[in-house]
């Protein structure tokens, strides 16, 4: 029998990539309309400063809609998990203030089977952004099922219930919320990136 430590394809071996979007080729509206909110970690409750009209409630309950689609759809192919979620805002205290950029680590203990299974569902009409099947690394496979999440509804639109703030009685309401696509895919897929920060390879 061997001795001392071995490493097999049974062993978990996690990697880490840092994903970073930026709000520079797309266009992210801000004025009232199912394409606005970007995309926002962070609920009505998180901030000191509440939203202050109807429109901006829905703006950030669009983002947050979004931001929950993305990690849904890391999710669709491997468990992750989801760390060190950074916000650039110019004022992150203020709910009025869509972000600019988000940036946050995907965690998979076994990422093997996020860039086989994202081939295999672009091989059979996957509804994503501007990805072929002809990826070849596991961060372009995580850019595509990020900028997926990202134009959720595409440009039919999606509705969902969600938590909405009324600035009018300062308390919460369950809404119908409506979202489509902020703008064409291939220019909100120009605005994220993704870098394998470590990782082991068998």
């Amino acid at each position: 029998m061997a001795s001392g430590y071995q490493q097999d394809s049974n062993q978990l071996t996690p990697g880490y990539y840092r994903v970073q979007w930026t709000a520079s080729t797309g266009t992210y509206a801000t004025a009232d309309g199912n394409n606005n909110g970007a995309i926002n970690p962070y609920n009505w409750d998180t901030f000191a400063t509440k939203p202050s009209t109807t429109v901006s409630a829905l703006r950030l309950a669009r983002g947050n809609i979004r931001w929950n689609a993305i990690i849904e759809q890391l999710g669709l192919l491997a468990d992750c998990r989801i760390e060190n979620v950074v916000v650039t805002s110019s004022g992150n205290t203020v709910a009025d203030n869509q972000p600019t950029g988000v940036a946050f680590t995907v965690v998979y203990d076994r990422d093997s089977f996020v860039l086989p299974g994202l081939q295999k569902a672009l091989a059979t009409s996957y509804n994503g952004s501007t990805a072929t099947s002809s990826y070849t690394q596991t961060a372009q496979a995580i850019r595509d099922l990020v900028v997926g999440g990202f134009i959720r509804g595409l440009a039919a639109g999606e509705t969902r219930s969600y938590r909405v703030y009324n600035p009018s009685t300062y308390e919460e309401f369950q809404s119908p919320v409506t979202i489509v696509q902020p703008d064409v895919p291939a220019n909100i897929f120009a605005d994220v990136t993704v870098t394998q920060i470590s990782g082991t390879t068998l």
